[in-house]
């Protein structure tokens, strides 16, 4: 067996492994996207953020969702306990996709070079 051959089959096994992560992590709830605060001045008159400069209401939590993190969802004053981890979720998913997509097209690379031998 050739040094592009082993190459070749360690990539189809960690392939199959990122298949078989994939599947797992999406079983689980997930979001993917990311949590953001802000601070605000609500617009009262006699409210201490109008008459201070320095002076803003919050934090108050957003959560931005993929493909294009425009769009958001207020959480609230505080971050809801499983959001947190739906994310970590989320992002590990995103992670292991784009690393077997990585690895898919690496394959199909030197597949098509050993056919062209």
């Amino acid at each position: 067996m050739s040094p592009i051959d082993n190459i070749l089959e360690q990539l189809i096994e960690e392939s199959r492994e990122l298949e078989k992560k994939i599947a797992t992590l999406s079983r689980k709830p997930y979001i993917i996207g990311f949590i953001s605060k802000k601070y605000i001045k609500c617009g009262k008159k006699n409210c201490k953020c109008q008459k201070n400069k320095n002076y803003y209401h919050g934090p108050y939590y957003y959560l931005r969702k993929e493909p294009d993190y425009k769009y958001r969802t207020y959480l609230g004053k505080t971050i809801p306990e499983n959001i947190e981890e739906e994310i970590k979720t989320g992002l590990l998913l995103k992670e292991a996709i784009e690393r077997k997509r990585k690895i898919d097209q690496t394959i199909k690379k030197i597949s098509n070079l050993l056919v062209k031998k």
